[in-house]
């Protein structure tokens, strides 16, 4: 069976997405002055709702045919920013926390039908005054579309296979403070949606809109003017060992659902409290390959289904979660792979101080393979003596 690759351009947004996301992480700078005061300010915790407008990216050949309207959306959330010196926020510029809510359509209702997501978001400041403030946002969270493919009812939708899938959002966003409890906001975001593969089609859908909206302000204080902090360095040391599993459909016209797995051991180096670096190795067992490979020889076997290879990438650690991005080499393996490189991007969260919890997406350099959950162990066999 030849390999199906449609969702070659998805992806590649996709995991492009999730670097950008990295790369925000670790670029966002602050050009205001410090207030030193020993009493740190009251929390600001706000409500905004926007409405969105916008187009629906066209990335798929028979996209063009079925798109006959633009993209319209309603966006609430709830945030929390905090001036705790004693949190993680503080290497971050103090971002804004948060939950959103975000309802789009996709250009052809019949087809494509209406997507809502949920999502925890940060909102890292570039430009920030007690009126003004001009932030990008970074989202990851669960979406749902009521329309996916159905091979009897709606075989158009070549976009999502599933109800569930995964949102990724990126946005610049703007507000200004014109009353004590009232701001004013505007809004560009890039949002994507689509499920890893778990179930196909997959090839994701892309909308790119503006948005304008208010923000009701539960605290009438303004805030403070702060400065960039900068992390106090680190010499810890870790060990991690992750053991994952997931699930993922092979074609549209194979329906059968094909079990993954993978184990990897890394070895962590700590720049900061905020940032840390690591490398080592991983062991892939990718259920579908059979189906997906185009070189498989068709003379299928549980050893021609295991990848071996290195890697290394960059975590960023905020508190008790961790963002990270992975880049691997295959080594070995009995049948070829579509290319030589793989990617793999997620979020870990800490259980206890060494049990840690895992989402991630395993890639073969940009088209997703699986979507994975699994746990971990950290050893931290060196703390930070500095």
């Amino acid at each position: 069976m030849q390999r199906r690759n449609r969702n070659t351009p998805t992806y590649r947004l996709l995991v492009l997405s999730i670097c950008l996301i990295s790369s925000a992480l670790s670029s966002i700078t602050c050009i205001n002055a410090q207030v030193t005061d020993t009493v740190a300010p009251p929390n600001q915790h706000a409500i905004t709702v926007l409405y969105h407008h916008g187009i629906v990216i066209p990335h798929h050949p028979n996209m063009v045919y079925f798109i006959d309207d633009f993209s319209r959306g309603v966006e609430v959330n709830y945030s929390l920013l905090r001036f705790d010196k004693h949190s993680w926020q503080q290497w971050y510029n103090f971002p804004e926390v948060g939950i959103g809510l975000f309802y789009n359509s996709y250009g052809n209702p019949q087809i494509y039908g209406q997507g809502l997501a949920l999502y925890p978001y940060l909102h890292f400041p570039i430009v920030r005054t007690p009126r003004f403030s001009l932030k990008n946002k970074v989202s990851l969270g669960l979406g749902y579309t009521n329309r996916p493919f159905d091979i009897k009812h709606n075989p158009e939708n070549q976009i999502f296979g599933s109800y569930l899938n995964a949102y990724i959002g990126l946005g610049l966003y703007a507000s200004y403070r014109v009353l004590k409890d009232w701001s004013v906001s505007t809004s560009a975001s890039l949002n994507h949606m689509s499920n890893g593969s778990s179930r196909k089609p997959n090839n994701g859908i892309n909308t790119l809109t503006l948005g304008v909206g208010a923000a009701y302000h539960f605290t009438p204080e303004l805030p403070p003017l702060l400065t960039r902090q900068v992390a106090p360095p680190s010499k810890q040391r870790d060990i991690e060992i992750f053991l994952n599993y997931g699930r993922s459909q092979a074609a549209e016209y194979n329906f059968n659902i094909y079990s993954s797995a993978s184990l990897s051991i890394h070895h962590v180096w700590h720049r900061s409290v905020k940032s840390a670096w690591s490398a080592g190795m991983d062991i892939f067992y990718f259920g579908a390959a059979p189906f997906v490979y185009q070189e498989f020889n068709h003379q299928d076997t549980k050893a021609q289904r295991l990848f071996y290879g290195v890697s290394g990438g960059k975590q960023w650690i905020m508190g008790s979660t961790t963002a990270f991005v992975d880049l691997g080499v295959y080594l070995y393996s009995q049948i070829d792979t579509p290319q030589p490189v793989y990617p793999k991007v997620g979020l870990r969260h800490n259980i206890t101080p060494n049990l840690v919890a895992n989402f991630s997406i395993k890639a073969s350099f940009f088209r997703a393979e699986f979507m994975e959950f699994g746990i971990g162990y950290r050893f931290n066999y060196k703390k930070n003596t500095l």
